[in-house]
């Protein structure tokens, strides 16, 4: 039915009728409680007859209400009256691009602007897990004011069940299709379907991507990707006809045609994965085109005879080339992509970028997190799947010389081999610093101990020490072990508690003597072309080097920029070469997030802070600041009241697991491996923790403004619980020492009880004892629990079992503490940060929660086959500036 001017729904008034959708009407409305212009859609009457229909909308909609972006359409409230359904919408002001493309294409720069803003809220959309279904022009409005918004999000999967059917005409094809098959439910407009959608598949986020790429397409030529006279016809070419591509101006970047071909990909799997990564190849620049090359349409066709005959030889040329160029030539070619890590994974950017290369450069092994468990992933550079190993808790992966085997440190101190074929396992040693690297060359297995590297037999057995740290150079770490060809010199990273005075050393296996290589350089990598790369600032160098005398013979130039390439926990660059030249390395913006203050409901407000790579957020004793890591390490603040940033540390090379102190003067934090402490005043006054030891990890205030309680790794009891002074007045007090490993320590608001987690029952929980007693532990969680964080009102304990946030109320008036049963707040993907038991999130004290969500991009890494070959080039062309 229609409503006239003047009908009232509830507190909403129609003013005027917008239009006709395959979803139902569409008025103009006035909310008379708020006083302002919205949009009402009235749902189809049969729709609303539907009671369990009308049920799954409204839990839909409660979804699609925690959406909150500039690009995306608001959902204001479901209204039910008289019979009618009916949904409270922000109203655009504005033409969509279905009546704007009647007119022609649109021009290049704002096809461009329009598109970068629909993939802005196509990624806030997927980071919450909600997916359009039904992306086309008549979706998208674009107001008076040049914003874009997305119309319409989510509703086709509010609409599943619906009884709809697939008309004739293709431009008023509607939403909601059905269509029964073998597979299932078909829903979404005909022209703009994926194919997997138009299979009636099930589908995810890609299918938003391959309609983005469909509009696109259609803004900047202003014709439909995929038409025909009838539905039928329209459906049979989205599933077997290869987009056609030629139509595109030649004016359209080469990153803007890259980008439509990798949204376009029939097969899911190979297709863009998600649609941040779009973001580079919308913001490149047009290039200009001569125009002399450019051929008008009045000029006679001997005008292009030149160009004809160039292009011809050309050709003719590649064709002769190509039919003498052996295979082992086509095999240099350079080849760059990306790889995802699996659904749902949480990548780990910790101690060798959380990632290894197999030497024959066929395999990567990637350690990500899924519901609070590190685990690592194996996957073919050829396969899009990777095999998960069961092994829960791995810090560090590495494979074997011959490539079938992997070596682990898992969640303890262990060092254990196992076999890609069948993964039987076999633990060679025990004591490896659980924060340490792993590398298996034709030494050994090579690891960390207390700093120091350690080697092992690949058969095991006793490790023998390699190196020894330099006291009096403030030595605090060996990384990165290099076996140069030869097999008799070792490189290694030689790192310090003072920046600036990190180095590259080499130790001979002949005759144990050590020497200084490069100052001021880590991560030394071999690549066969003759040089030894580097790192230094944040960019790669190359130099000639001769393995036998160990001595560089050249210059050192720049083959990769700053910022390219990410940096790990230690300060070392993320990146590995095989032995083939395969280059993999953590892009710059690798693990990327945004800070949100979410509701006990499970509601979301992004904080007006910039997307980079942050960890740690801690509100400071005061509530009025936000500390935390930024994405170069170094550690800011966040007024939560005026909204500013502000620095603490002025160098944040390897910065880590921050914190404040009881008084929020100071901040605890961790470089490299060691602990530090730093002025929360931003005055710069900083310096190593006198009393601190290499493997402590500094998770949050004491008692008093003096002291921080840290997790201590040590070989024979994995994880324990320390008291630490940061003017050393006092050494280091134990607290909780078990054989079990206990971490995410936090003293209660009253300073009376200790909430930490432990895996003394078998797998983690999380537990309470009193203070200073600590005399015995009371079980807080059920069926799991890390991340554990107090309410500021000392009467409730939050924690962590899988993508849900946990409240457990808490009484401790009596002679013994009452707690309540576990009940689940909001349940949802959030960052679980490198400590796992030390919590990525922090509450205010109005119980809000700060979490950090991940960016769809940043979790990819890059792999460029036969890098090898552009190292050569880019030495030829003198390095890059």
């Amino acid at each position: 039915m229609s409503f006239l001017p003047g009908t009232r729904l509830g507190s909403y008034q129609i003013t005027a009728s917008i239009g006709a959708g395959g979803m139902g009407e569409v008025y103009r409305a006035r909310d008379t409680k708020l006083n302002r212009d919205i949009a009402i859609k009235i749902l189809p009457a049969s729709f609303a007859k539907d009671v369990d229909g009308v049920a799954r909308f409204r839990r839909e909609a409660q979804v699609l209400a925690s959406l909150n972006h500039p690009n995306i359409a608001s959902i204001y409230g479901l209204e039910e009256s008289n019979g009618d359904v009916a949904l409270a919408l922000e109203f655009v002001d504005g033409e969509d691009l279905a009546e704007r493309l009647k007119r022609g294409p649109i021009p290049l720069d704002e096809s461009l602007a329009i598109a970068k803003q629909i993939a802005d809220g196509l990624e806030a959309a997927h980071e919450k897990g909600v997916i359009h279904r039904d992306l086309k022009p008549a979706n998208i409005k674009v107001s008076k004011s040049g914003i874009t918004k997305i119309l319409d999000f989510g509703l086709a999967k509010a609409f599943e069940g619906d009884t709809g059917s697939i008309e004739s005409g293709v431009s008023q094809s509607p939403t909601m299709a059905r269509h029964m098959t073998e597979a299932g439910i078909i829903l979404g407009t005909v022209g703009y379907m994926s194919p997997e959608q138009a299979r009636g598949k099930p589908v995810d986020k890609r299918t938003d991507i391959w309609a983005f790429g469909v509009v696109l397409f259609e803004m900047l030529t202003g014709r439909r990707l995929f038409d025909g006279e009838t539905v039928s016809d329209t459906l049979a070419a989205v599933l077997i006809r290869d987009p056609d591509l030629s139509a595109l101006p030649a004016s359209t970047p080469p990153g803007v045609r890259r980008l439509l071909e990798r949204c376009l990909t029939r097969d899911p799997k190979k297709r863009l994965r998600d649609i941040g990564d779009a973001q580079s190849d919308l913001e490149e620049k047009v290039e200009k085109i001569p125009a002399a090359i450019i051929p008008a349409q009045s000029k006679p066709l001997y005008r292009y005879l030149p160009w004809i005959i160039t292009a011809l030889a050309i050709l003719v040329s590649l064709w002769t080339l190509l039919q003498h160029k052996d295979t082992d030539s086509l095999s240099r070619e350079v080849t760059d992509f990306d790889i995802s890590y699996p659904p749902d994974v949480e990548p780990s950017s910790g101690l060798q970028g959380g990632f290894s290369i197999s030497p024959d450069g066929r395999k990567v092994a990637m350690i990500g997190i899924r519901n609070g468990v590190r685990r690592v992933y194996v996957r073919r550079l050829d396969s899009p799947e990777a095999v998960e190993l069961n092994d829960p808790g791995v810090n560090a992966a590495g494979f074997s010389p011959d490539n079938a085997s992997l070596v682990i440190i898992p969640g303890s101190t262990l060092v254990t081999k196992i076999s890609l074929a069948d993964q039987q396992r076999t633990v060679l040693t025990s004591g490896s610093d659980l924060g340490s690297g792993i590398i298996w060359n034709s030494w050994g297995i090579l690891f960390n101990r207390n700093g120091a590297l350690w080697m092992v037999s690949p058969q095991g057995g006793a490790p023998t020490q390699l190196t020894k740290l330099d006291a009096t150079r403030h030595e605090v770490l060996h990384t990165d072990p290099l076996v140069l060809p030869g097999g008799r010199t070792l490189l290694y990273s030689s790192l310090t508690t003072e920046l600036g005075t990190e180095r590259i050393e080499s130790l001979s296996r002949d005759s144990g003597k050590k020497s200084v290589i490069i100052e001021r350089a880590i991560t030394p990598i071999w690549s066969s072309s003759g040089h030894l790369l580097f790192a230094r600032d944040g960019a790669v160098f190359a130099v000639p080097f001769d393995p036998e005398s160990v001595t560089a013979r050249g210059n050192a130039l720049s083959v990769i920029r700053a910022g390219v390439i990410g940096t790990v926990r230690t300060g070392s660059q993320g990146l590995q070469l095989s032995d083939i030249g395969t280059l993999v390395f953590v892009p710059g913006d690798f693990g990327s997030n945004r800070a949100v203050s979410v509701s006990r409901d499970g509601s979301e407000l992004a904080l007006n802070m910039a997307r980079s790579r942050m960890g740690n957020p801690r509100v400071s004793p005061d509530g009025r600041r936000l500390l935390f890591e930024n994405e170069a390490s170094l550690i800011e603040t966040f007024d939560l009241l005026r909204e500013t940033r502000a620095r603490i540390t002025a160098v944040g090379l390897g910065t880590s697991f921050s914190t404040w102190t009881a008084d929020g003067k100071g901040v605890a934090f961790r470089r490299f491996n060691v602990p530090f402490w730093a002025a929360a005043d931003g005055s710069g006054k900083a310096g190593p923790l006198g009393s601190g030891f290499i493997n402590d990890y500094p998770a949050s205030p004491g008692p008093d403004p003096d002291s921080i309680i840290i997790v201590r790794i040590q070989p024979n009891s994995s994880g324990d619980i320390f008291l630490m002074s940061i003017s050393g007045k006092f050494a280091p007090k134990p607290l909780l020492v078990t054989p079990a490993y206990e971490g995410g320590p936090q003293l209660s608001p009253d300073g009376r009880w200790l909430l930490y987690q432990s895996n003394e029952s078998g797998q983690a929980e999380i537990y309470v004892r009193r203070y200073p007693a600590l005399d015995r532990a009371w079980q807080v969680s059920e069926g799991g629990g890390v991340q554990a964080r107090w309410n500021t009102n000392n009467q409730e304990v939050f924690y962590r079992n899988g993508k849900n946030m946990m409240a457990v109320s808490f009484d401790p008036s009596a002679s013994e503490p009452a707690f309540g049963k576990p009940v689940p707040l909001f349940a949802d993907v959030y960052d679980f940060g490198q400590g796992i038991s030390i919590p990525n999130y922090d509450v205010t004290r109005d119980g809000r929660f700060i979490m950090l969500r991940r960016g769809a991009h940043g979790s990819n890494l890059r792999v460029v086959m036969n890098w090898t070959e552009k190292l050569k080039q880019i030495l030829a062309s003198g390095g890059v500036q």
